[in-house]
């Protein structure tokens, strides 16, 4: 049976269709939607899903009807094809396997995510089938770089808000080193294109000029590990050449300048680090700061020896991915308290798969740049002797490829294949310090897919036509219908639980509403992964409008659904510790300090050595009038970094409570330097104890110290009628009145009231 006219016309529209869907992908990175929460992971993420679930639907037909666009077989494939299959299983044994699938809207990864980048390296790899098509697909790769590039210069000149920070370039990524990693591949890609160029050389220095601008923008990004990698990744480059491109002198004169002038940068940044120059500059300050020593005292090396705990614990498949939070909570390292508290990325790629999938995963990643490796290396058209296996023949070949290659005889590829070593080079270097992100992911499966192009080798049967062929319509019907499920489920419900959730947290005419109260409902109403971030602020919320001037009842129906909502998820996600101290904060705000205990006692157990999870159980005691067990736990707290002032300023709070008024002076005096230290918090226990002489002896000192402030003398004049010292307290009062004329009015008032015996 012939496939119709009709049908090959209908093959040729969804061909198209779907090179329209690839070639969009790029501009992706321009997609930051306000209605969306997490607008710049969200909405790129959404829209790349939608992009893949078309493209790979509409390629259904097109390779059943056609041999040629079916799956080949490349060591890539087998490679992405094992480690796909090996995260699948960490997924469905590990920790949460819900959110090891869905992941959230914060990183939108999980296996969905894994799942997308795999079909759209499946189509790309088989759609893209000419060296034409790639080549069109990384101009315009590099063709979005340059937009990219002037939005950066925007962001730099001002004229463009940047996000992350006030001067790290982040441009429509809203983080500093997602935008850097995408310049990074930009770069190598154009290199790349500038290696083949045969025609106008004015085409070339347009090449050259983009290649600069590009590593501008990464320059003011600020991103050292990017920064790393490039370097390394260039002098790799640089030094294959030189190993294998033995007879052209321009090139090779190209390769040892490069080499020359970045061995004399990096040198040069190495000896005047101390330089002015240097530190004038916040790029060169913070590349100059890197060295082994600062490494081993930076916190992202704390947070790789807590995964390497985790690992310990499950090292075959890991606790699935999107659990890195619940290694940090078990493992959490005390002298972490000055960073970010719910790390959920190890900020190291291959500590990453470690934890996501164990030694099994990672085994799996690495083989991924293997193979790209062994590909971008091989001779395909050596591998032609009869009677090998698969993998011999590939062996074989690549030998005589690396022959060829030293030999010189293949100087143009070598070219090529340097560069495309120095990307995966310098991928892999960065990768050490950050974790991947949507569009690092696209590009290195762009690479990936182009090199599967390359090298992908058609199954005898797949070069013949099917014997038997089905009408279109038996083959589009089911396909439309799995394709409408996926669509809405994946995609569709997430976008308007996301839509819906920013619309509840926003206020309408600066008041909390019923109109915001039923978004919130909206959002977990569609039961998606969304939920988790949802609830999180729905307990937020009813905590900031408890002591808000709104209809009471609304206020009590938002506490009631936030209780629900956090109970819900702590069933959920059963031994996370954000989840049971999200609980404990409702609860404490809204007084039921016994629902609070119970809460953060099960947070304190699920991560034991986090001091500001235990601070909140400290107060929680301390409401409770528990105060052995606050001052044990304050005890414990302070012990685990005696540093750290917060823990310190919690034990001299406990032990003030167990009457240890002495031992609570010693230990602040040691901890800040004076046992009358200001502090708000320290401030309301000594009223709270009516220890109102310690109030006003640290007012004073801190009149003394800090010049004069009439709000702070007020106080202290207060504090001076508490405890009983009418005449101090008219004093302090004068001298308002002396230095501040405008105050003489209401001081002369306070001072009549109060030798009338009266507290004003």
């Amino acid at each position: 049976m012939k496939t119709s006219n009709t049908s090959i016309n209908t093959l040729a529209i969804l061909r198209k269709i779907i090179l329209v869907s690839i070639f969009t992908v790029p501009f992706l990175a321009f997609l930051v939607p306000a209605s969306l929460f997490f607008p710049f992971i969200a909405g790129k993420n959404f829209a790349f899903r939608m992009l893949v679930d078309v493209m790979f639907f509409l390629w259904i037909p097109l390779a059943y009807y056609h041999a040629e666009y079916r799956p080949k077989f490349s060591w890539v494939m087998v490679a992405l094809t094992s480690f796909v299959a090996i995260v699948f299983i960490a997924d469905i044994f590990g920790a949460n396997p819900y959110r090891s699938f869905w992941s959230n809207y914060e990183r939108m990864e999980g296996f969905v995510g894994l799942i997308h980048l795999f079909g759209y390296f499946i189509v790309t790899g088989s759609v893209l089938s000419t060296e034409k098509l790639w080549t069109r697909f990384f101009h315009t790769v590099i063709l979005t770089s340059v937009f990219m590039i002037f939005y950066g210069l925007l962001q730099l000149g001002g004229t463009v808000t940047i996000n992350q920070s006030s001067t790290r370039l982040d441009g429509t990524f809203g983080n500093a080193s997602y935008l850097a990693v995408y310049m990074l591949f930009s770069v190598f890609f154009t290199a790349l294109l500038l290696a083949r160029h045969r025609g106008e050389t004015f085409v070339k220095w347009i090449y050259g000029a983009i290649m600069f601008f590009q590593v501008m923008i990464l320059y003011y990004t600020q991103s050292r590990g990017v920064l790393l990698g490039l370097a390394v990744g260039v002098a790799v480059s640089s030094v294959l050449v030189l190993l294998f491109n033995k007879k052209n002198r321009a090139i090779r004169n190209l390769a040892l300048g490069i080499l020359g002038a970045l061995i004399l940068t990096v040198s040069s940044i190495a000896i005047y680090r101390d330089s002015a120059f240097v530190k004038k500059s916040e790029t060169l300050s913070r590349i100059a700061s890197l060295s082994p020593s600062a490494a081993i005292h930076n916190p992202r090396f704390m947070v790789w020896n807590m995964a390497a705990d985790g690992f310990k614990e499950r090292p075959i498949l890991g606790w699935g991915q999107e659990n890195f939070n619940l290694v940090f909570n078990k493992y959490y390292d005390p002298k972490m308290w000055q960073q970010e508290q719910w790390f959920d990325r190890a900020h190291n790629i291959f500590f990453d798969w470690l934890i996501a999938g164990g030694i099994l995963a990672l085994l799996g990643y690495l083989s991924l740049f293997l193979a790209a490796f062994a590909l971008i290396w091989k001779n395909e058209g050596l591998n032609t002797v009869a009677g090998e296996t698969r993998f011999t023949r590939f062996i074989n070949g690549f030998k005589m490829s690396l022959k060829s290659y030293f030999s010189g005889e293949r100087a143009q590829k070598a070219v090529e294949a340097s560069i495309l070593s120095g990307l995966l080079v310098a991928y892999l270097i960065n990768n050490i310090f950050v974790f991947d992100n949507l569009f690092s992911y696209i590009l290195f499966f762009s690479l990936l897919a182009y090199l599967h192009h390359l090298h992908a080798v058609a199954r005898p049967a797949e070069k013949q036509t099917l014997a038997k062929e089905l009408p279109l319509a038996f083959i589009a019907v089911p396909a439309s219908l799995i394709f409408i499920a996926v669509m809405y489920f994946m995609n569709l419900k997430p976008l308007f639980a996301g839509q819906a959730l920013i619309v509840g947290i926003q206020t309408h005419a600066n008041a909390f509403t019923k109109e915001n109260l039923q978004s919130l409902k909206d959002s977990v109403g569609y039961g998606t992964f969304g939920n988790s971030e949802a609830r999180e602020q729905i307990v937020q919320t009813a905590m900031q409008i408890k002591d808000s001037p709104i209809d009471k009842k609304l206020k009590q129906e938002t506490f009631d659904f936030a209780r629900e909502q956090i109970l819900e998820q702590i069933q959920d996600t059963p031994g996370d510790a954000r989840y049971e101290m999200f609980a404990g904060m409702l609860f404490f705000r809204y007084g039921m300090n016994g629902e609070a205990i119970a809460h953060f006692e099960q947070a304190h157990r699920d991560s034991p050595k986090k001091q500001k999870l235990a601070f909140s159980l400290v107060l929680a005691y301390i409401n409770a009038k528990n105060f052995d067990k606050a001052y044990i736990l304050a005890k414990e707290a302070y012990e685990s970094d005696p540093l750290f002032g917060d823990a310190a300023k919690f034990y001299a709070i406990a032990a003030m409570y167990k009457g240890d008024e002495k031992f609570a002076d010693d230990l602040l005096a040691k901890t800040f330097g004076t046992p009358l230290y200001y502090d708000d918090m320290l401030m309301n226990v000594y009223i709270q104890l009516k220890n109102f002489d310690k109030v006003a002896a640290v007012l004073q000192k801190k009149l003394s110290d800090g010049g004069d402030d009439p709000q702070m003398r007020l106080r202290l004049a207060a504090a001076y009628l508490e405890a009983g010292k009418n005449a101090e307290s008219l004093v302090e009062i004068q001298k308002i009145i002396d230095t501040h004329p405008d105050f003489k009015a209401q001081g002369e008032s306070y001072i009549n009231q109060i030798r009338a015996g009266k507290k004003p």
